[in-house]
């Protein structure tokens, strides 16, 4: 990734880490976690911020529809962008999954293809004048992945390699502590025992039933009993999709 050398470099912008750390870990919910966020990455001459979470197929709060969660940016561009469910064509949040390392959101065309309806989004991207801003990825347990979008604004910024990693730092760590607090108000039922387990990674590994019998020495039926009981602790109708789930939530491996 080209460093922008053309500005003064923004140093120290993240003022006090230990600060920051402390109060991201001593956030007991999703307000307060958001206060954080807000309150800290100002100090990076962030005006604007977004975060897109991507929970995997199967988790508990998988759907279709995207989480976003929006600062600073104007609420007509918010408003329209949700409404006219322009997440299915910003390339910015695929793109961001496709690498590990940041990149502005001018520089998106150049990060991988795109189609003609995403270039279509870049334009009116362009089109809204927000600025330039990075789109970093942040990756959780489970595959429990997401985007954070932190925008500088019309006024353009000078960042070093260095500057932006500390930026993708604090918004990884955000991420981490969301993942935390999600994953303390999953139900408790979801828990599997050990049969349950083995069984579940052998149907996630493309075996039948009665080859899963076979293999762990037990009849087909009660393998069947046990796939039930699966069903019933995930919510779920389907082989397919109890094997994701359990994928999701880190039950099996």
């Amino acid at each position: 990734m080209q460093e922008r050398t053309d500005y003064a470099c923004v140093a120290n912008m993240i003022g006090d880490v230990d600060a920051y750390a402390r109060d991201m870990r001593d956030s007991e919910g999703f307000a307060a976690l958001r206060r954080v966020c807000i309150t800290h990455l100002p100090g990076f001459g962030a005006v604007m911020f977004s975060y897109h979470h991507l929970p995997p197929p199967g988790a508990v709060d998988y759907s279709s529809a995207l989480t976003v969660i929006a600062h600073g940016f104007p609420t007509d561009w918010v408003n329209r962008y949700i409404k006219e469910q322009m997440y299915r064509h910003d390339p910015i949040t695929r793109l961001a999954m496709d690498v590990s390392e940041p990149f502005w959101w001018s520089e998106a065309g150049n990060a991988g293809a795109i189609s003609a309806d995403e270039q279509a989004y870049l334009d009116t991207l362009a089109a809204a004048q927000l600025g330039d801003g990075l789109a970093i990825p942040v990756f959780g347990p489970n595959g429990r992945n997401g985007y954070c979008g932190v925008g500088f604004g019309k006024q353009a910024t000078g960042l070093s390699y260095a500057d932006i990693k500390q930026v993708q730092w604090v918004c990884q760590l955000g991420h981490q502590r969301y993942c935390d607090l999600l994953k303390m108000q999953f139900p408790d039922g979801e828990h599997l025992t050990g049969r349950e387990t083995e069984i579940l990674e052998w149907v996630a590994k493309g075996k039948s039933n009665s080859v899963i019998a076979e293999i762990i020495g037990i009849s087909p039926h009660t393998v069947d009993t046990y796939m039930r009981r699966i069903y019933l602790k995930f919510g779920v109708a389907d082989r397919v999709t109890a094997a994701l789930r359990g994928l999701a939530i880190g039950a099996i491996k």
